[in-house]
């Protein structure tokens, strides 16, 4: 089966249509996967990991030196497994809590793991990592976000964006609308600065929901709108499905290509507008189409996927979008909750999404996120502000954030495995 190049990227900004909404930005349509193929007889092109040749134009250093740090990262990052896999086994033993609670890469590039007993420092050591001890952790902070979201819940307030950890600064984070604060929330903000470990601030731009849905290969849905390809794989009955952005295939549409090509049909989803939610979901591929295990850089290029995995915090990670390209930049939250807005003011609560720097605009929902060659996610969201991401920008499209579905956690839920290359 031959790759399917990537379509005329004169198309990304044609689809836009923008719905107005209270909160956040659902960023519909988004980096397309390895295309999803009518079977042919063509044989299949080899990758090119064209990850390392964008990437190392944003850093201005070759590819080569590119791949050497991406393959830093996740050298590092496989130090992290084994040092939690050894404090697990030497905690079940001792009948004591696993030492290591959170991890994150800081600008030096040393891979922080959060600590609170001798024994894990030195473990975390021996595995090449940077050990320090905090006063809360990853554990506390999310039995913090708890304790902070039942309070936003019982205050009233409309006005809250998003509540998740921030992993350096040892954190709860609650960010909140801008614009005047009703009586709610001022009575809210009180209550949050005398609890121990939270911050609080202002947005300084108002989120809004998009209905755009433009894959890195369009990923057409009947009716009338589009999204991105995410991650094809099986099930365990050996059936052929894509992971996707759950906002993407709500009401289980028909998926089109860009050639007007029947691919599937959304089968699965746990986003439902207005009513709290996951943004993960599943399509259904027609069994005469083969979902291939690569990305599309949208520049002529592609990158295998090898693997899947939640890479730790500061770990480097690319889009490929309909709308902007190819965008990079780094992770730096997990297990977010955040409000998106919709039509008629309905607020959609999604919980589970990770953040990172890397621009998205309407029409980069549904995609895939990658770390290297490593699957992280699908495209949720993000700001609605008017910004402009340039298009294949890499790291240098600056400016923005977006949200993502990890794929370990869909995939998980789903029972799917994912198609490698």
């Amino acid at each position: 089966m031959s790759f399917v190049s990537p379509p005329d990227q004169s198309r990304p900004r044609q689809f836009r249509k923008t719905l107005a909404g209270a909160a956040l930005a659902l960023g519909l349509g988004a980096a397309a996967l390895a295309p999803i193929q009518v079977a042919s007889s063509a044989p299949i092109s080899e990758p090119t990991d064209g990850v390392y040749d964008v990437l190392g134009k944003s850093w201005g250093v070759s590819a080569s030196d590119a791949k050497l740090r991406l393959d830093a990262e996740q050298t590092k990052a496989a130090g992290l497994e084994a040092a939690q896999a050894q404090l697990a086994k030497a905690s079940r033993a001792a009948k004591a809590e696993p030492g290591l609670d959170g991890a994150f890469f800081d600008s030096a590039r040393r891979l922080v793991v959060n600590v609170h007993t001798t024994q894990a420092a030195e473990t975390a050591k021996a595995h090449g990592l940077s050990p320090r001890t905090v006063a809360r952790g990853e554990k506390a902070l999310t039995a913090l976000q708890t304790k902070v979201q039942a309070l936003a819940d019982k205050s009233g307030s409309a006005q809250v964006q998003s509540i998740g950890a921030d992993l350096p600064s040892d954190t709860l984070q609650v960010v909140l609308q801008p614009g005047k604060q009703s009586a709610k929330t001022v009575a809210l903000v009180k209550q949050l600065k005398a609890v121990p470990g939270v911050a609080v601030s202002t947005n300084s731009t108002t989120l809004a929901m998009t209905a755009d849905v433009i894959g890195g290969q369009i990923m057409d849905l009947v009716p009338g709108t589009n999204c991105s390809l995410g991650f094809p794989g099986t099930l365990s009955n050996g059936n052929n499905v894509l992971l996707s952005a759950g906002h993407c295939v709500e009401g289980n549409p028909d998926v089109l290509n860009a050639g007007g090509t029947h691919l599937g049909k959304g089968i699965a989803s746990r986003f439902r507008t207005g009513q709290p939610s996951v943004d993960m979901g599943l399509m259904d591929i027609d069994s005469e189409d083969v979902g291939r295990g690569y990305i599309d850089n949208r520049n002529g290029t592609t990158t295998r996927v090898t693997g899947s995995s939640k890479a730790p915090v500061g770990s480097t990670i690319c889009k490929a979008g309909n709308t902007t390209g190819w965008t990079c930049g780094t992770i730096t939250q997990y297990n977010l909750t955040v409000n998106y807005g919709g039509a008629g003011g309905s607020v959609t609560r999604t919980s589970g999404l990770a953040r990172s720097t890397v621009c998205t605009e309407g029409g980069d929902s549904g995609g895939a996120y990658i770390s290297g060659t490593v699957a992280q996610g699908m495209t949720s969201g993000g700001p609605s502000d008017g910004h402009d991401c340039g298009f294949n920008q890499g790291g240098n499209a600056t400016g923005s954030y977006s949200f993502y579905q990890p794929v370990v956690d869909a995939a998980n839920y789903y029972g799917v495995t994912l198609t490698r290359g």
